[in-house]
Formats: structure tokens, C-alpha cells, sequence
């Protein structure tokens, strides 16, 4: 079968979601961090999830996704359809504890909506922390000294130097 990808407007070649899944799955130690974006309205963010966690399952790749979304109802249809999921809340302005109760695991914030009190927060619950976009060292070594969990950057390079080890770049 001949391979299929998104074109995008500048001329690169995206691959699908199934693609990405199937690459990933290679590598059976990688996490896929999967956003699931807000579309035009409910009953398509619904048909998207369904799609996704259908295709997540049907490729046998649960263990190895986690999905982040900003959109409450979206990061609750993932759980409703697969409550084993790891689900992150993107943006900010929600306390750990009011997402935790829905089953989210994990909070995914802007750096200028990251306080320190939710980091601590989200740990005494046993969530994830994620921060988002830290793009110097000094930004780094500021949220790894709070101690978040996962970094967002878009210089992976300078990231993995200074936290000494790999991690995901979006």
C-alpha cells in the first residue's frame, strides 16, 4: 500500500496519525504525547476521541500515549472511553485537585500560569507536571528547581544539556 501524509502549506510532509502511532510503537520505552485539539463544536470534539482512542487501542499502543488537551470535556471523553488513560490538562487557571477529581492525572500549564503552589499541589496528589514553553536556561533550571516533571521547549538541544538526559520537544 502506498504511504499517505498531510501536506502541509509549506511543503513538508506530515504523517498521519496512524503513522505516528506505528513509528512509535517501534520503541516500545517511548512515551507519544498525543494533543487532541478543540474543533468546531462538541459533537466533532466526541467524534475525534472516539476516533483516537479507537485507533490508540486498535494499534496496541495505550501504554505507550498520553493524550494533552485545553479542552475540559475533550481530556473527559478520552477517560470516559479509556479510563486507564493518562491525560493531561493543557493551559492553566484550573486547580490540581478540581481536574484530579475528574480522573485527570496530570496538569500541562503555561509557565506564566504554573504557581508554585500547584506543583506542589498536583505532586501531593500524585499527578504529572508539565510546563510549557521554556526556551533558556535559566527558565529551565528555574521550573526543575520547582520541581515540575516534563519540560516543553522548542530547543530540545539546549533542554537535554541541561537536564542531563533526553526529553519530548513539541
Amino acid at each position: 500500500a502506498k504511504v499517505q501524509y498531510c501536506k502541509m502549506s509549506n511543503g513538508e510532509l506530515m504523517p498521519t496519525v496512524a503513522q505516528y502511532l506505528r513509528e512509535g510503537a517501534k520503541y516500545p520505552h517511548l512515551k507519544m504525547v498525543f494533543e487532541i485539539k478543540t474543533h468546531k463544536n462538541n459533537e466533532r470534539n466526541a467524534k475525534v476521541v472516539d476516533q483516537v482512542v479507537r485507533l490508540v487501542r486498535e494499534l496496541g499502543v495505550q501504554s505507550q500515549v498520553e493524550y494533552i488537551s485545553g479542552n475540559y470535556s475533550i481530556c473527559k471523553e478520552v477517560l470516559r472511553l479509556d479510563p486507564t488513560a493518562m491525560v493531561q490538562l493543557v493551559g492553566g487557571g484550573k486547580k490540581p485537585a478540581d481536574v484530579f477529581k475528574d480522573g485527570i492525572r496530570g496538569i500541562d500549564y503555561n509557565y506564566k500560569k504554573l504557581y508554585d503552589e500547584d506543583i506542589l499541589s498536583a505532586h501531593e496528589l500524585g499527578m504529572t507536571v508539565n510546563v510549557w514553553t521554556l526556551n533558556t536556561v535559566a527558565s529551565m533550571m528555574e521550573f526543575m528547581n520547582k520541581g515540575v516533571d516534563l519540560i516543553t521547549t522548542d530547543e530540545a538541544e539546549l533542554g537535554m544539556s541541561v537536564v542531563g538526559r533526553d526529553f519530548v520537544s513539541y
